[in-house]
């Protein structure tokens, strides 16, 4: 369906960010996960993980890194999916969005609407095991410090060179996420400090929309 309502508001900016929601009628339902496309003052694109259909009523629990904003919202328009039917696109409204929640909402928009912005970086404390992608040997033990959905600030007690793909798994209460990430940047010599672990940049290669669903669980507070 072609969108109409609510999709030409101005006031709508790139940020990606997990998210949580609920049904707010019907039938008691488990909790679902997605990702936040466009933000705005009065709503907001989103990739959730079930089908919906248009006015259906739901309860949202937006991760930011400066806490979470909860509100209601509702569904005005229906995108594209995936042929697969995984990845389904909508434009919410919020409905009824308390003005403590408002005021959070604009104070993360405004320096992001500076600037050309395509995910956020949570902070996110988990252990890590990793190695060079198809290379044997013992797994490399770190910590993750920031998370998007697109990357992570990556901890490890030995230098990796920037372009080496790894194979990653990440450990947390939910249970292991294995998945694959190049490095992008790491830490000088000069900044490094001896006995300290050394900070990678790695962007995410392999990341399915499953993947991303998982990481939408663990960033924004899976109950």
């Amino acid at each position: 369906m072609t969108p109409k309502s609510g999709r030409g508001q101005s006031d709508r900016y790139p940020i990606q960010l997990p998210l949580l929601y609920w049904r707010k009628t019907g039938a008691r339902t488990r909790v679902g996960a997605g990702w936040t496309r466009e933000l705005g003052e009065r709503g907001f694109t989103a990739e959730l993980a079930e089908r919906f259909e248009a006015e259906t009523p739901l309860r949202v629990r937006i991760q930011t890194d400066r806490g979470p904003i909860e509100t209601e919202a509702k569904i005005v328009w229906i995108g594209a999916s995936t042929p697969a039917g995984a990845e389904n696109y909508y434009g919410l409204t919020f409905t009824d969005i308390a003005p403590e929640a408002l005021q959070a909402l604009r104070d993360l928009i405004l320096p992001l609407s500076m600037v050309a912005h395509a995910g956020m970086r949570l902070a996110m404390d988990l252990a890590v095991t990793c190695r060079p992608k198809n290379v044997g040997g013992s797994p490399i033990k770190g910590q993750t410090g920031e998370m998007s959905r697109g990357g992570m600030l990556l901890r490890l007690p030995r230098a990796i060179a920037p372009g080496t793909v790894l194979a990653l798994t990440l450990h947390s209460s939910n249970g292991p996420l294995a998945l694959e990430g190049a490095v992008v940047w790491r830490q000088t010599p000069e900044d490094q400090k001896p006995g300290e672990l050394i900070d990678h940049g790695v962007r995410f290669t392999s990341s399915t929309w499953s993947v991303s669903l998982t990481l939408g669980f663990l960033l924004a507070g899976r109950p």
